[in-house]
């Protein structure tokens, strides 16, 4: 038989691109570049260059640049922050965060050797590290967080960009595999409880960081474990490498709140009940959220401690919501910690499974609010969140969210910029965009 993972690495090498994966790609740079124009700076360049060196990689939005594993790892640590990148159901994870970052890291050092790739070959290899990435990761018959598997999807698709030979590809990915976070800390209760909130969210920094080293040693002849996803029942091997009904990549879901994937169709199902019944914040007394498993599964604090425990927390996201509008998560940030009017409304909110809706999990996330007002109860549809990838959302909302949530972070001018460039991206033209993340962005507000 042969490796599960040299097989992937011939499927990488004659990968070719449809309007489908094409239309994929471009949309995840824009959404992971939204993502990361959204977060705060987070000023790591100078110790990200004394741990991984100097190099002519862009840290987005910084003016700096360093190794392709210090850019990598910044970029990845930016979008990621807010919990606002793509995700992706059947890997329970979020693959733009490390895919996008990598691809662009390396695309900066082959313009550095003279050898610049094109719009379409950054493109393609941004949709064969979805491609690779997400075949694996969900085909796990564990939990592992984003990190765990980001090497991978990091590995093929920066391999891919510098034209891997397909041992090499599969080396790397070997490598990348076995060198990434396994990170033990962070499975799935009852192992050990949910970390605390960090900048290093679910490892993908890190997993970009192993998956980026792991091109260049397999160029050299470094080799590594390339049957290491081929046992079960870790791994299903026919699953890996099963045929699918189009690119992995447009399977991923979209983000209009910074926020757990759990807490978006809730979030969605309030905002919608309180417009449509014109309800105020001071005539709700209490919410019940029939749910599925998962949702059960977060900590769902109506106290939250820091960002990541809001982030994590449907009682005190619907607080937000009713008390902010429907914008109120795109993005969250420290500010709205310590809320005491939302943290008194979020001990209102009660959360069950509804069997009904469990048989519709994962695959989909229904959820159902009863909202109580005095006598009155108001019972909202059955409703999923939004920016699913069977309703993939259109580019104009695509704009939105950039907008919407970079109104704090970004500087008029540079939104005027970052939307032509915009523009150029979404018929294949990288360049502008790619100058625009070389720039240090404009102190806010604008003068």
């Amino acid at each position: 038989m042969i490796p599960v993972l040299e097989v992937l690495a011939k499927r990488a090498h004659g990968f070719r691109m449809c309007d489908a994966a094409r239309q994929g790609a471009i949309e995840a740079v824009l959404d992971t570049v939204t993502a990361a124009a959204a977060a705060p700076p987070h000023g790591f360049g100078t110790a990200l260059r004394e741990a991984y060196g100097a190099g002519p990689s862009v840290l987005w939005f910084t003016g700096e640049k360093g190794s392709p594993v210090a850019a990598g790892f910044a970029n990845a640590l930016a979008s990621a922050a807010l919990d606002l990148d793509d995700g992706h159901r059947a890997s329970r994870g979020h693959p733009g965060a490390a895919v996008v970052p990598a691809v662009l890291a390396q695309a900066d050092r082959l313009d550095s050797l003279g050898a610049s790739p094109s719009g379409e070959a950054i493109l393609r290899a941004i949709a064969i590290g979805y491609e690779i990435g997400l075949r694996i990761a969900a085909a796990r018959s564990f939990y592992a967080r984003t990190g765990f598997w980001g090497g991978f999807a990091a590995a093929a698709g920066a391999g891919a960009l510098q034209g891997l030979a397909p041992m090499e590809m599969a080396n790397a990915l070997a490598i990348a595999g076995e060198t990434g976070p396994h990170m033990a800390t962070t499975t799935a209760p009852p192992a050990w409880p949910q970390p605390n909130g960090s900048h290093v969210k679910e490892g993908i920094p890190w997993g970009v960081a192993t998956g980026l080293s792991a091109v260049p040693l397999a160029a050299a002849g470094m080799t590594g474990a390339r049957d290491l996803v081929d046992h079960a029942p870790f791994f299903d091997a026919d699953a890996i490498l099963a045929d699918r009904p189009g690119p992995a990549i447009c399977e991923s879901y979209t983000k209009f709140h910074a926020a757990c994937r759990h807490v978006h169709a809730p979030v969605e199902a309030l905002a919608a009940l309180m417009a449509d019944h014109g309800l105020q914040v001071a005539q709700i007394d209490a919410i019940h959220v029939s749910a599925y498993s998962g949702a059960l599964r977060i900590p769902n604090a109506p106290r939250p401690r820091n960002l990541v425990d809001a982030q994590y927390s449907i009682p005190y996201c619907l607080a937000l919501v009713a008390l902010r509008g429907a914008d109120a998560l795109l993005p969250m940030s420290e500010a709205d910690l310590h809320d005491r009017r939302a943290e008194a409304f979020a001990e209102n909110v009660s959360i069950a499974i509804d069997p009904e809706l469990e048989e519709h999990f994962p695959a989909e996330t229904p959820v159902r609010l009863r909202v109580i007002c005095g006598d009155r109860e108001i019972d909202s549809p059955v409703t999923t969140p939004s920016g699913e990838a069977r309703d993939r959302p259109g580019w104009d909302m695509r704009l939105r969210k950039f907008r919407v949530a970079t109104r704090d972070q970004v500087a008029v001018e540079d939104r005027d910029r970052l939307e032509s460039a915009f523009n150029s991206l979404r018929e294949g033209d990288l360049r502008p965009l790619r100058r625009c993340l070389a720039d240090r962005r404009a102190p806010f507000p604008a003068p």
